[in-house]
Order: C-alpha cells, then structure tokens, then sequence
C-alpha cells in the first residue's frame, strides 16, 4: 500500500499568523510566550483535519456536538478584520511533494474563494515547472458552485468542471473529474493522497474529568477529549505487544509499584480502566476515578501514540500526526523527558509523528542538538502579527546554546528573535517563558 505523508503546514494569513512554514517532523515543538500564536499553529491543522472528511465547510468547522471544531468556528480563522483565511500544506508520496493551497471565505458564506492542488515537473525540458493537477477559476459571488480546471496532459486551457464551493474541492475529485483517461485517474491519485494525509491528522485534547465514568467496551475509537480511554485502553490491551508498551510507560510514569495495568467491568458490560498497584504489601487496584489528572492525561497520549489510524477503503494510507497542546500538562518535568523520548521511538516504530505546544523547560532540555530543527519559535511582529522561525534559524542560536541549556535560556529571557545589532553581527534570543 502506498504511503502519503503530511510533511509541512503553510498558514498564509490564519487568525494572527501571517506567512508561517511549519514543518511536520517525527517531533515538532511550537514554544512561545502566551499569546504569541502557538494555539493558532495547532488550529490550522486541526482545519485541515475538519475538511478532509469533504463535508460542508460550516459543519465541519462550526459544527459537532462539543461545539466548533477549531477557537472561534470558521470566522474566527480569519485574521481580525478580514473576510477569508488562507491556508496550505504539502504531502510527500511516492517520491514526489504535492502541495494544496487554500482561500476560504468565512461570511457572508463559508466557501472556498480559490483552491489549488499542484506539484512540480520532476523531469524534462520543463522541469521544475508546475502542474495543476486541480485549480479553481475566480468565484461568481451570486453562485454556489465555482469552475474547476484539471490536468488533463494536453495542450491548450484544461478543462473546467463544476465543484460545490461549499465543500473542499479535492474531496470532490473523485466524483467530479472523469476518470476515463490516464490524466483523470491520476488527478484521482493525487487528490486520495492529500486527502490520506490530512485525514491522519489526530487532534488530542485529553479532559481528565471526562475520563473518569464507565464506558461502553465498544466505543473504543480515540475520541479528541478522550473519554472514552477506557474503551480505548482495553482495546489496545488485547494487543500483547501494545499491552506491554502500555504496561512498560505506566510503570515508569508512576512512583507506586505497579503491577498491571486492566480494566472492571459494569454490570451492563461497561469497562473502566485500572491499575493495580502493591500497597501495603498487597495488590490493590486503582480505577479511573481515583487516578490523577496526569495520569490520566498520559495515558491519553499514550493510548494515541500506540493506536493505528482507522483504515480507508483507499488503496494510500498515512500515518497518524498527533497534535496536542502543552503537552506537559500534568506531568512532573521527568515524566514529560520520558514522554519525550516515546514520542521520538513511537515516529520510528508506529509511523506516528508529533506536533505540539510546549512551556516545559525539561522537555527542551531533554532535547538532543538534532531535535533542535524541529522547534519552531512562535512570536509578534512590531504590527501584532504572529511570525513562526525555525529555532535553529534565529540569529544569536549558537551563541545561546553555547552558553547554558536551552531550556534555561528559554527561563532567562533568551529565546526570541531581536533586530539585529550591527555592531555585533549578530543578536541574542530573548524570551519565550516570560510573564
């Protein structure tokens, strides 16, 4: 089965952030003080996720039983005072990088103004020119429907179809564009694969006191806030190599001597996660509703990294992108670098990669100089915008982590990026971590 991999987020202009390149790594940590834009990052994907599904844009945005999927539904994606967002990525797939951009407008109707789904020639005298696979016309205002273009291989103007605005238009491709030709079936390709791969986004927002209630063993699909663990957990312990894993990152994550890690069940069937731990000389166990919310919050993520994607009836699959916001919410700094280190071992064994926020000091410091590539530092420009730099790129970098730890540079007001001082060359990095 061939695979597509979501290999980076581009936000144009989405809520405060302007111009930001995201790459999605086996770990990629957003930092950043409060109110610099971090949660706006993780937004994004979670927009891409929403709309992969290819149902009405206001639903998936607006929409489901918690309320918006995403702070301030779909008009809250657009910058303050604007009327649209504009929002890209790009996916890796047999070789090749195929890129999606968006520009979604948010009232009167939520619609897309433009869509693009293209690569670039990888081959021949027009290399590195690029290829439309999917590319919308200019939207007629009084129309629900807007003109599409696709690839057809020939010379001269593609050809236009007719899409729903209010529906991302990739989704529609496999309806919309004939596949009666070579050139059809492979806008169909390239279109599955997108769609594979932001489909893979999970995104995790684990509500500890919503963890604590019994559970129907069937509902054992991972929910966003993680209310149905319990279900989840007996699933994965069916596993015995997952049951281990589970077992092994519980025990290190608790100072009790824990034996085993089950579940009770209700007298309707319901199920309920335990740990059995030795007090006392005896083995005890301990339900969800005595655990604390770290530990249940852990097991939340753990529970995510150890479970597979639900399968597509596509012949393209991808791995998961869990996406989570302080990601060491709960957890005592040597537990978050034990976190840390699963999720860089989860990326090579499961095919599970990472994207979060962090304010932890420990979790920067448990950071090898290689891993430094993937934080991305989130800042406000002089006119209020969020701007997103790779770490490494930030002038002063060497000078700051020549000097002590990063995570006590972060503490002591040196991680930001500053106007360059002439004098020097160079600038240093203020904070991330201030109040």
């Amino acid at each position: 089965m061939a695979q597509a991999e979501l290999t980076e987020l581009r936000l144009y202009a989405f809520k405060s952030v302007r111009k930001a390149t995201i790459p999605i790594n086996s770990l990629t940590l957003i930092v950043g003080r409060n109110g610099s834009g971090k949660s706006n990052v993780l937004d994004g994907l979670t927009v891409l996720s929403a709309l992969a599904a290819g149902g009405d844009l206001r639903d998936a945005l607006d929409g489901g039983r918690g309320g918006p999927v995403v702070r301030g539904g779909s008009e809250g994606c657009a910058p303050l005072g604007e009327s649209s967002f504009q929002i890209g990525c790009t996916v890796a797939y047999e070789g090749r990088e195929y890129f999606l951009d968006l520009d979604v407008q948010v009232t009167p109707m939520v619609q897309v103004r433009s869509e693009r789904l293209w690569a670039t020639r990888p081959s021949g005298i027009k290399k590195g020119e690029p290829i439309d696979y999917l590319k919308s016309d200019p939207p007629d205002p009084h129309s629900a429907d807007i003109s599409v273009r696709w690839h057809n291989e020939k010379r001269g103007v593609n050809p236009a179809i007719t899409m729903r605005a209010n529906q991302l238009l990739t989704s529609q491709a496999a309806t919309r564009v004939p596949a009666t030709t070579q050139a059809g079936r492979k806008v169909h390709e390239v279109a599955a694969a997108m769609l594979a791969a932001i489909s893979g986004i999970f995104i995790l927002d684990p509500v500890p006191h919503q963890m604590r209630e019994y559970v129907p063993e069937r509902d054992n699909v991972l929910r966003r806030n993680a209310d149905n663990l319990s279900a989840v957990l007996r699933r994965l312990s069916s596993e015995s190599k997952v049951r281990h894993s589970l077992l092994e990152m519980t025990r290190q994550l608790s100072e009790a001597q824990v034996s085993n890690l089950a579940s009770v069940s209700s007298e309707l069937g319901d199920v309920m996660v335990t740990i059995e731990e030795k007090i006392g000389g005896t083995t005890q166990p301990v339900s969800a509703r005595l655990m604390s919310d770290g530990t249940l919050r852990f097991l939340a993520i753990v529970a995510a990294l150890l479970d597979s994607p639900a399968r597509s009836s596509s012949e393209i699959s991808s791995g998961r992108v869990l996406v989570a916001e302080e990601l060491e919410n709960g957890l005592h700094p040597s537990q978050a670098a034990l976190l840390l280190d699963r999720l860089k071992q989860t990326a090579v064994d499961r095919q599970t990669r990472t994207v979060a926020t962090t304010h932890s000091p420990a979790i920067l410091d448990a950071l090898t100089g290689d891993d430094h590539r993937s934080v991305m530092v989130s800042t406000r420009d002089a006119e209020g915008w969020s701007r997103v730099d790779r770490l490494t790129d930030l002038p002063g970098y060497f000078e700051v982590v020549g000097q002590t730890s990063l995570g006590d540079s972060a503490v002591h007001d040196r991680v930001r990026p500053q106007p360059v001082d002439r004098d020097r060359m160079f600038s240093t990095l203020s904070t991330i971590f201030g109040t």
